[in-house]
């Protein structure tokens, strides 16, 4: 039992994702590595643009044209799904891999019932016959919480609300029983009490069915409800991971810093406003030369915008990559020494 826990679902090593525009190579994510285990939750959080669903996009094969995987390897329990066939990768999605996308309203076919949809991935994926079909989309409607679901299946997209069509896309994206589901921006539009009833459904199916979900959002909110750890993203890099509890109380990369900054807090003093990270994300046509997050950070130095800064290792399974704590570590080593002489 021990040995299947610390085995990995999933494995991204160096990822390398391109759009090759007539404006040129638009780098949209720059080698980023993470592991998964199964019934591990971990959080992708970053700002707009920062290549949080491109990178999801291609552990589905789904990255659309003009762009490619051009580096680094996928490794999906156990096999290497970089470079699969499309026929390959039609059996793998919704089957091992299912995904919840952004807006379900222009995710579901608006001509077809929710019902047949779903009933759609069971029949490609497995072995049921049309009444075992059936019952298996009554369940699945009645696991996230859909009422009447004998006759709510029977029904179109547009006669459900916003949070009834995303458990809707919750449905089928667990429809098959996936080993790893991607949540994308899942919460997005929805009112608090439905992003909550979402958030709790996803946090009690991912411990019944042991599922690795990878939920992506810009909502530090969001994430420090269900996940287990984080990956802070920007400007195609993975800038900083660590748990839930070294990311929200020790961040050590000043991008993470602004994005909790940003967040309304209950404690705050009556009338003080959000802090708002200055500038402009950067043209990932001409990503800087250094670290990316450079010409917005206030704790910029020289080597910041000459050399991109290394993972540094704070603490085990906490990295991030900047100059400061490495500046940091070196200036109390110098003290230290300075002490014991």
């Amino acid at each position: 039992m021990a040995e299947n826990k610390s085995k990995n679902l999933l494995e991204v090593k160096d990822l390398e994702v391109s759009f090759f525009t007539y404006a040129g190579e638009v780098k949209a994510v720059r080698s980023i590595s993470y592991e998964l285990k199964p019934g591990e939750v971990m959080g992708i959080v970053g700002e707009s643009g920062s290549g949080k669903s491109v990178s999801s996009y291609a552990l589905m094969g789904i990255i659309p044209e003009p762009g490619k995987v051009i580096g680094g390897n996928i490794i999906f329990d156990g096999k290497d799904i970089t470079n699969l066939s499309e026929k390959e990768r039609l059996k793998m999605r919704g089957k091992d891999i299912g995904m919840i996308f952004q807006d379900p309203m222009t995710s579901l076919n608006p001509v077809f019932t929710v019902g047949n949809q779903i009933n759609e991935s069971l029949k490609k994926h497995t072995n049921l016959n049309k009444e075992e079909r059936t019952a298996r989309i009554i369940e699945l409607f009645r696991l996230v919480g859909i009422n009447q679901p004998e006759k709510r299946m029977n029904q179109y997209p547009h006669e459900f609300s916003g949070g009834m069509r995303q458990r809707v896309m919750i449905a089928m994206a667990l429809a098959c029983n996936p080993k790893l589901l991607i949540a994308d921006e899942p919460t997005t539009a929805l009112d608090v009490t439905i992003q909550a009833q979402i958030v709790e459904l996803l946090k009690e199916l991912k411990t019944k069915i042991n599922m690795g979900i990878i939920f992506i959002t810009h909502d530090l909110g969001v994430i420090a409800d269900i996940c287990d750890k984080v990956a802070v993203m920007y400007a195609g890099n993975i800038i900083e991971t660590g748990s839930i509890d070294e990311i929200f109380y020790e961040p050590k990369h000043p991008y993470t810093w602004g994005l909790l900054r940003s967040m309304p807090k209950l404690n705050a003093e009556e009338h003080e406003r959000l802090v708002p990270i200055e500038g402009n994300p950067v043209d990932l046509i001409n990503p800087p030369k250094g670290c990316a997050f450079a010409p917005r950070c206030k704790h910029c130095m020289k080597i910041c915008l000459e050399k991109k800064p290394p993972a540094y290792n704070i603490s085990s399974g906490h990295d991030a990559l900047c100059w400061l704590p490495i500046k940091d570590e070196y200036e109390k080593e110098v003290k230290n020494n300075g002490k014991s002489e």
